[in-house]
């Protein structure tokens, strides 16, 4: 029986010096390393329906973090229908929105999780429709313009495995897109 749990105690402390190889000295992650890349996928959940994929590629370690470029790219829709004393309204609205996209990853402590922040710049177009029919006349309306996109990104996401985890993630900037966004992360 004492040779029972020696040899697992021996595998439990192997198993667990094996999941911490990757931590330096202070507790600090070595995260994302140089040559690595990040592909996201994200669903937008803000004022705004929404989805986006995101690539950053990891250039170089600063400090206790890894510097990234990439890029994004999101379409969103908004619209409503409405209907009052036999006049119909609807309006609707198609965002595409391309970014080139970099970032700051952290990783401190806790070897699964890494926090990140950056800056995106781009642009993109916006199509827009309007629709009022009233007593048997219909009267449409289009209005399609293309835009410029800045935004400040306020990340964090949670590794299941080394490749795989979930993201949640904050693209604060032009306001009529969705700007918190919830999706999957893959490292390859």
């Amino acid at each position: 029986m004492k040779k029972l749990i020696m040899i697992g105690f021996t595998a439990l402390m192997f198993a667990v010096s094996a999941s911490f190889s990757s931590v330096r000295a202070g507790g600090v992650y070595e995260g994302l390393a140089p040559g690595k890349s990040v592909l996201g996928v994200k669903l937008g959940l803000s004022n705004t329906v929404g989805a986006n994929v995101t690539y950053d590629y990891a250039l170089a370690r600063v400090w206790k973090g890894t510097f990234t470029i990439g890029g994004q790219i999101g379409y969103m829709w908004d619209g409503w229908n409405e209907s009052h004393n036999g006049t119909k309204w609807a309006y609707n609205s198609n965002m595409l929105d391309f970014k080139v996209r970099t970032t700051y990853r952290l990783n401190v402590v806790v070897p699964e999780w890494e926090v990140y922040a950056g800056l995106g710049l781009g642009g993109g177009v916006n199509l827009k429709d309007s629709k009022v029919k009233d007593s048997g006349v219909k009267v449409k309306a289009h209005s399609n313009y293309g835009f410029f996109s800045g935004a400040f990104i306020l990340g964090t996401s949670y590794n299941f495995t080394q490749n795989i985890g979930v993201n949640l993630e904050f693209d604060f900037g032009n306001w009529e897109q969705a700007w918190v966004n919830l999706g999957v992360n893959f490292k390859f």
